[in-house]
């Protein structure tokens, strides 16, 4: 009977021992998150009017924009001047006012440049104001228009 009980407490210690070094059982739980992508805009570049493509006696209009921080750029826009004289010039800095938009005001009216993945186009912030942006060019002409992004573009040369 001692030799029972002796078994029954050896179980017992062992048991006990045992479950002492084992590990608690853990429940894992699945978490799914969503994961948002967002896409960075980029907004320092050269954009040109889809007439730079057409011919030479086209006369195009080029944007040159160049990040001065995080919430500020320069915006240059000329029209060509290798073979025709200039007909549209103007330097300014726009400050951002969301994602992909920055706003400058000329003749006291809201110019916004919204940009695209390849392509930034000027306007008027209210479609009654878009005459402000002729006054930067000669004739008819406006500075209002979409431009598409281009690689190596320097004021003067091509067309």
């Amino acid at each position: 009977m001692n030799i029972l009980k002796g078994l029954e407490l050896s179980g017992t210690l062992i048991f006990a021992t045992n479950s002492c070094t084992q590990k608690p059982a853990t429940i894992e739980k699945s978490v799914v998150t969503e994961k948002k992508t967002t896409t960075k805009i980029k907004v320092d570049g050269s954009y040109l009017t889809p007439d730079y493509q057409k011919e030479v006696k086209v006369n195009w209009v080029g944007i040159i924009i160049q990040n001065i921080d995080d919430h500020k750029i320069s915006v240059k826009i000329r029209s060509r001047a290798d073979k025709k004289k200039t007909t549209c010039t103007l330097y300014i800095q726009a400050t951002k006012s969301r994602k992909g938009i920055y706003q400058a005001t000329l003749e006291g009216k809201n110019v916004v440049f919204t940009f695209h993945q390849s392509s930034v186009t000027v306007s008027t912030e209210y479609p009654k104001d878009k005459y402000a942006l002729r006054f930067y060019c000669s004739g008819r002409a406006t500075i209002a228009d979409t431009y598409t992004t281009i690689i190596d573009f320097v004021f003067g040369s091509g067309g």
